[in-house]
C-alpha cells in the first residue's frame, strides 16, 4: 500500500530543503569579504580557535595615530586546508606579533578573511583554496 503525501507537506518540505541548500551555499561563499581589496595590519594574536569548519583568530591591532588598540576577528579556511598548506596548530599562537593580510568584511566591522600571516624573522603562512595542478608523468 502506497501512501500519498499531502501537497502541502510536500511544498513545505521542498521549501525547507531549498532554504537549507541556500544557507550552505551562502556559508561557503566569499560574499561577506572584499577579496578585491586586501588590507594589511600589524597586531598581536590574542586567540586562536583551531577547529572545524573554519579556524578563527582574534588579533589586537597595534594602536596608532592616537587610536587605541582594537580587536579584530578573522576567519581562515579549515584545519585540513591550512595543514596541507604547511600550517600547524602552533604556527600562529596567542602572543605572536606580526603582519596580517586579510580581505576585509564588506560591512565595515573589524574582521575579515585572513589570507596570510607574516611573523618576525620573515616566516610566512598563507594558503590556497585551489587544488594543486596535476602534471602528467
Amino acid at each position: 500500500m502506497v501512501k500519498k503525501v499531502s501537497p502541502k507537506i510536500f511544498l513545505i518540505t521542498a521549501a525547507l530543503l531549498g532554504a537549507l541548500d541556500g544557507a550552505a551555499i551562502a556559508h561557503h561563499s566569499g560574499a561577506a569579504y572584499d577579496l578585491d581589496h586586501p588590507k594589511t595590519m600589524d597586531g598581536t594574536v590574542t586567540t586562536v580557535n583551531w577547529t572545524n569548519p573554519h579556524i578563527t583568530f582574534v588579533i589586537e591591532a597595534d594602536a596608532k595615530d592616537g587610536k587605541p588598540a582594537t580587536a579584530w576577528t578573522f576567519e581562515a579556511s579549515s584545519p585540513g586546508v591550512l595543514t596541507r598548506s604547511g600550517w600547524t596548530k602552533r604556527s600562529v599562537q596567542p602572543g605572536d606579533h606580526g603582519t596580517f593580510v586579510y580581505a576585509p568584511l564588506r560591512d565595515g566591522n573589524p574582521g575579515g578573511l585572513l589570507l596570510k600571516a607574516i611573523l618576525p624573522g620573515g616566516k610566512e603562512f598563507s594558503y590556497t583554496l585551489s587544488p594543486p595542478e596535476q602534471t602528467d608523468q
